[in-house]
């Protein structure tokens, strides 16, 4: 078996709400595959905790700070059983849409999987997410993969929540990944420009630093597609060479969800797509969304 600090890097890149947890779970189905079954941004932001955004770029690294990410986003599979053929571990934090040059320094032999999903779904889908605090439950199994030198990230991110409470006058953290100019926002837009500027920036973000990457480093894939049917997946898993896909594709076919396809038609009203759409109509169109 491969040690772990040896597995090949697959990272899926998506803005929040665009079914990169899904993708990760199911390519996880394969027994060549580990994945880091919870976004670890801290890990990223080792000892960048103070920046106040998630728009990190590479001069902000350093050897120690990348051997450190590389030593440990491995290590984080730890509490998956073994799995003796697995060459690929599988990564997706969300706030990585914000930064791939900063990823590609860390590791530029990753191969990445670009995953964009309507902006107005994604906006819709966030929006609740905003209102919605996170489980206790989920913060305390979070936690267990928290390494000893990423708690400064932690006490940071509960200080922040406070100062928003204060300065901001709001009663919810921020959700998801922060762009530059977020909290400047925050205090005089409406929570629909907040999470459709989250997902152009993040698919902006994303679009502009692979746009120079090999075909045979980065594949772009659409939400619709990939739950439509398994040609999508099937394509992934040849792309990142997984050898026992008939597996994966079995299991996706038992999980695969496709009831959430355009909700925000029926859950927004005109006001609010209207807002949404001042905000991302030119980069949906772009991306294919009419």
């Amino acid at each position: 078996m491969k040690q772990k600090n040896n597995l090949s890097p697959v990272i899926i890149l998506g803005a929040g709400r665009s079914g990169t947890k899904f993708l990760r779970d199911i390519l996880g189905t394969s027994s060549e595959v580990y994945v880091i079954p919870y976004d670890v941004g801290y890990v990223w932001r080792y000892r960048n905790e103070k920046k106040p955004h998630d728009e990190l770029t590479p001069d902000m690294l350093d050897s120690s700070i990348i051997r450190y990410i590389r030593k440990t986003l491995p290590s984080l599979t730890k509490n998956y059983p073994k799995k003796p053929r697995a060459r690929i571990f599988i990564e997706k934090s969300v706030p990585n849409t914000l930064r791939p040059d900063f990823v590609r320094a860390v590791y530029p032999e990753a191969k990445f999987i670009h995953l964009i999903r309507d902006g107005r779904s994604v906006t819709e889908s966030a929006m609740r997410l905003w209102k919605t605090p996170p489980e206790k439950s989920y913060l305390l199994k979070k936690l267990r993969y928290l390494p000893l030198k990423n708690y400064p990230y932690a006490i940071s991110y509960l200080f922040n929540q406070i100062i928003n409470k204060i300065t901001l006058g709001k009663s919810i953290p921020i959700w998801g990944p922060r762009y530059n100019g977020i909290h400047e926002d925050l205090k005089i837009l409406p929570i629909e420009t907040i999470c459709a500027r989250q997902w152009k920036k993040c698919v902006q973000n994303t679009l502009s630093q692979l746009k120079d990457l090999d075909r045979n480093k980065v594949i772009q894939v659409r939400y619709e597609d990939l739950m439509r049917d398994s040609n999508t997946l099937e394509s992934i898993c040849e792309f990142i060479e997984i050898k026992d896909k008939e597996d994966v594709i079995k299991n996706y076919e038992i999980k695969v969800n496709r009831t959430h396809s355009k909700k925000w038609i029926h859950s927004l009203d005109k006001n609010q797509i209207t807002l949404i759409n001042n905000e991302i109509q030119e980069l949906n169109k772009a991306v294919g969304y009419s």
